[in-house]
């Protein structure tokens, strides 16, 4: 809040009291007092107004946080084996927190393992069978290119090869049937698996209604809308008082102001109290909105793998009925073959090796599917080790423990961060201002900082540009590069940052101004004559106030006040320097 100074009027208020009880006193003798002008010279002293610029400096209450804070949430409930972080324990990144007990995801991880042996032994078989196939096929055409040598057995021979085919096709049809069979399997225990994590996601979603609700009440029961316009009730009145010229028109002024200041202050703390009652009840409700999109995206992920095995049943069954459609083919053939056996052996001799090349696609349709079981398989080992990993916490980054929620033979759980993790390194202040104030600062501004009467060197990093509809003001963010122990977290401190200011102005003592009706003016000294003039100020602070029109630096200012000094009286002028001034302002202070 931008400060205001009132100018002291006792030296005015003491000669109006004298002049007064003068008047009272004689008034009661039954004399009559004439008012004379004083015709005797008024000694005033004086001096030359100079040119130069006036910077104010505002002071805010702001807040230290470190510049990077994490919370390590377990991503499954389980019990603590062991953990030897404590706080205030200095960590690095990667560095092993706390183990869980891990038999059940073992457990999963040996299934899985299990099912892709399964499945790559299946891969195995089909690959033989691919090979005698191709062995079925090279051995077909060598016979057809012997048929007109061969006797009635070999053509029986060739009968009974066809027949082979043939039952190599259908132990395919009967393998892709099992794959079938274990995809199916699969997809109803992932499908099971949905409707648990379904239930999970109903019951964190449940856990942050909960958490809303808690927060809710515990605002409502802490009065916090009430703490918040007592608190704005108070700023205005503040504000209102410290208006310029409010001091003319306020009745017992100063007391007024120093009882709003009281009020302020009183409903500042009254507001922070309550924030601060709030807090754990805010960091609950965010803890259940992290767990809630955490399960929301498990839910997602199994489902996705749910649709990853109706692609395979689909390509699985797209080759089983090519399968069937070889079969079929396979059968016609050898009905042709024997009707036509003695008909056109060249013809015989085409189709056999048609038909034995449609037994080695077969055999690659089969090696395919089997491979891609076993890469379904895989996928599941790759799923069991991630949830594996996911009973050891580490440490995502450098830093400090800040709190530790877990302990041995305790469960974990995602609805509560296991650890705090600060890095505090760098550590970030922030404060609200107004949007007056928010326009004179600008990002890389250095500030001081105040805690408990130490002094950091900050500098502004991050400007807001939206109210904080808590507070009504800008959100300011200020880094200390260089903090220490005192700079705990969460803790209040003082901020003071320059804000306004004005060059090219005549500076004058604040005490020098005086006001008609609002319009400010001063005296100066010509040729031994006071002279009123009128003028424009500007910016002031406890002792100097700017002035935009109406006086320059060659004229003789009159500093001190007189009860007689007015438009035409004579003045004996004794001119003061910096130094002078100086002097009177350290004895005055001791």
């Amino acid at each position: 809040m931008r400060r205001q100074y009132i100018k002291s009027e006792r030296e005015r208020i003491a000669a109006f009291l004298a002049a007064a009880c003068l008047s009272v006193t004689l008034a009661g003798c039954g004399q009559t007092v004439e008012e004379e002008t004083p015709s005797e010279m008024i000694p005033v002293e004086a001096k030359m107004p100079v040119a130069g610029t006036l910077t104010l400096e505002n002071e805010f209450v702001g807040t230290v946080s470190p510049e990077e804070s994490v919370y390590v949430i377990p991503m499954v409930t389980a019990e603590v084996l062991s953990t030897d972080i404590h706080v205030g324990d200095t960590v690095t990144a990667g560095q092993e927190l706390c183990k869980l007990d891990t038999e059940a995801a073992e457990l999963q991880l040996a299934s899985a393992e299990a099912q892709y042996n399964s499945a790559s032994a299946g891969v195995a078989a089909a690959e033989v069978g691919y090979e005698i196939a191709q062995a079925q096929y090279d051995s077909t055409v060598a016979q057809l290119d012997m048929q007109n040598e061969q006797t009635q057995r070999q053509k029986d021979l060739t009968m009974y090869q066809m027949q082979m085919q043939i039952d190599s096709i259908s132990n395919g049809i009967d393998d892709m049937n099992e794959q079938l069979a274990d995809l199916e399997n699969d997809k109803k225990d992932a499908e099971e698996q949905l409707d648990g994590l379904g239930d999970a996601v109903n019951q964190t979603n449940s856990y942050v209604k909960q958490a809303q609700k808690a927060y809710n009440d515990a605002a409502a029961m802490y009065k916090y809308d009430d703490a918040k316009r007592r608190y704005y009730a108070a700023v205005a009145a503040v504000t209102t008082l410290e208006t310029p010229g409010a001091e003319e028109t306020v009745p017992n002024y100063e007391e007024a102001l120093r009882a709003a200041k009281e009020e302020l202050k009183e409903a500042e703390y009254v507001l922070q109290s309550v924030e601060e009652a709030l807090k754990p009840f805010k960091e609950a409700l965010q803890s259940a909105q992290a767990a809630a999109s955490q399960t929301s995206a498990a839910y997602d992920q199994l489902e996705s793998g749910i649709a990853s095995i109706e692609d395979g049943e689909e390509q699985l069954r797209g080759s089983l009925s090519d399968t069937y459609k070889s079969k079929e083919q396979t059968e016609t053939v050898k009905n042709l073959t024997e009707a036509q056996l003695n008909v056109n052996t060249d013809k015989v001799q085409d189709i056999g090796k048609r038909t034995a090349a449609l037994g080695v696609e077969s055999a690659a349709a089969q090696v395919n599917s089997a491979k891609v079981g076993a890469e379904g398989a895989k996928i599941g080992i790759e799923s069991a080790e991630y949830q594996l990993d996911m009973y050891t916490l580490t440490a995502p980054i450098d830093g400090i423990i800040e709190a530790v929620n877990v302990k041995e033979h305790d469960f974990a759980s995602p609805q509560t961060p296991a650890f705090v993790i600060s890095n505090k390194n760098t550590m970030t202040v922030t404060f609200g201002v107004s949007e007056g104030v928010r326009s004179t600062l600008r990002v890389g501004q250095k500030l001081k900082v105040d805690r408990n009467g130490k002094l950091y060197d900050a500098v502004i990093t991050e400007i807001g540009s939206m109210i904080d509809q808590n507070t009504g003001l800008f959100v300011i963010k200020s880094c200390v590069s260089t903090p220490d122990d005192s700079l705990l977290t969460g803790s209040s401190v003082k901020v003071t940052a320059q804000t306004y200011s004005q060059a090219d102005a005549i500076l004058i003592p604040y005490d020098a101004v005086y006001y008609d009706n609002s319009q400010p003016y001063v005296y100066v000294a010509q040729n031994g004559v006071a002279k009123r003039m009128d003028v424009e100020t500007g910016i002031f602070d406890e002792e100097t106030i700017t002035v935009l029109d109406g006086l320059s630096t060659e004229d003789v200012l009159i500093t001190s006040w007189s009860a007689n000094l007015r438009e035409g009286a004579e003045v004996s002028v004794q001119m003061k320097n910096e130094a002078e001034e100086d002097a009177e302002e350290t004895a005055g202070e001791e």
